[in-house]
């Protein structure tokens, strides 16, 4: 594998490619983006040796093609790959969220003697853009590859060789798999949250309080909302069918949660909360999931001057930085008044030793 052309230099692409870089210098890395400047920037940062003018052209003469594109850009970017001659072998692999609608073209790539191996790299950041690629991003996060015909093994070994020193855990699903998989724990998600929203945001002509008293836990667990609107917007259409499903088994349970409330039967009603209670405690603490993870402290300090910068101080002084600080006013089911959050669950670990001296507690 001597040349490789990345499509698609933000935060995922530019992660990938500068830690290809890193450990196979000796591959040539010829690099595309719709937007030109992100090219250039990937350039000077030494993530890419070259930058291509077009597609087609590169395309043609690479070992392999990775698309850290939009689901929808891959897919014509798959479909461009079959009117045009490649090297014999091609390999191409992606990072979307989504994989069924790309695996549609497996087959006949196949024919063309090139090999599809989808890809999700299930990791992320707050913040986005090729300036704020880390080669360590994708660090001990479930990377998924993908594919359903036998004679892609070789290459799905390939790409995972290749992406191995990411040190990423890697998974080998079906594209069908994948996407059921991905709409339950992650996709269906999304759109809840954002309907939890939309509740909260129709119900303050109700009480201007909502939104005030929302600013805690509720933020907390709705900050998936947030998320790219253009980018959710092509996963859930590409993910529906599966995504309508979830959604008609979300209506028959919450049907069946109301009938126990109206009935007013406690001990239905504990059991409930209980056994979710009971799943979610056994669910992997220190994993990287399919939802971008958040390492977060909550630390109780006493409502007195100089306690904040106390906090910074002792965590500066251990050289452990934060990405975020934020003082808590509505704190219900929130241990602390204060929430520290960090890029990893080692930099926070290593917070809670720092600050032994004061009450901490971890979500």
């Amino acid at each position: 594998m001597q040349r490789i052309f990345i499509v698609g230099l933000g935060l995922i692409g530019g992660s990938l490619i500068s830690n290809i870089k890193y450990h196979h210098p000796h591959i040539h890395i010829i690099g595309y983006d719709y937007f030109e400047k992100h090219s250039e920037i990937a350039k000077s940062m030494g993530m890419i040796d070259e930058i291509a003018e077009d597609f087609e052209s590169v395309a043609s003469t690479v070992d392999l093609i990775i698309l850290a594109t939009p689901v929808k850009q891959s897919i014509e970017y798959g479909k461009r790959l079959l009117e045009i001659e490649t090297k014999n072998g091609l390999i191409v692999t992606d990072t979307g969220s989504t994989k069924l609608g790309l695996s549609t073209l497996e087959t006949d790539l196949l024919n063309k003697n090139i090999h599809l191996i989808g890809g999700h790299p299930m990791a992320g950041s707050h913040k986005s853009g090729v300036t704020n690629s880390k080669k360590h991003l994708f660090e001990n996060a479930y990377y998924i590859l993908i594919h359903d015909h036998k004679e892609n093994e070789v290459a799905h070994d390939e790409v995972k060789w290749l992406l191995e020193q990411t040190k990423a855990k890697f998974i080998k699903m079906s594209a069908k798999e994948h996407d059921y998989v991905t709409g339950v724990v992650s996709h269906f998600p999304h759109v809840i949250a954002s309907s939890l929203i939309h509740m909260n945001e129709e119900n303050t002509q109700v009480s201007e309080y909502v939104r005030t008293l929302a600013a805690g836990g509720f933020r907390d667990i709705t900050r998936i909302a947030s998320s790219n609107a253009d980018m959710w917007r092509d996963i859930t259409l590409e993910n529906k069918d599966h995504l309508v499903t979830l959604m008609e088994n979300w209506i028959e349970q919450m049907e069946q949660i109301k009938d126990l409330i109206s009935e007013g039967n406690p001990t239905l009603i504990h059991d409930f909360y209980q056994s979710a209670k009971t799943y979610r405690d056994e669910l992997p603490i220190k994993e990287q999931g399919a939802l971008t993870s958040t390492f977060d402290l909550y630390v109780d300090i006493p409502d007195e001057p100089g306690m904040i910068s106390k906090v910074t101080q002792i965590l500066g002084s251990n050289r452990i930085s934060i990405t975020n600080i934020r003082i808590l006013e509505v704190r219900e089911d929130i241990m602390g008044a204060l929430r520290l959050s960090f890029k990893s669950s080692y930099d926070r670990d290593r917070a809670i030793e720092a600050l032994s001296t004061f009450d901490t507690y971890t979500l």
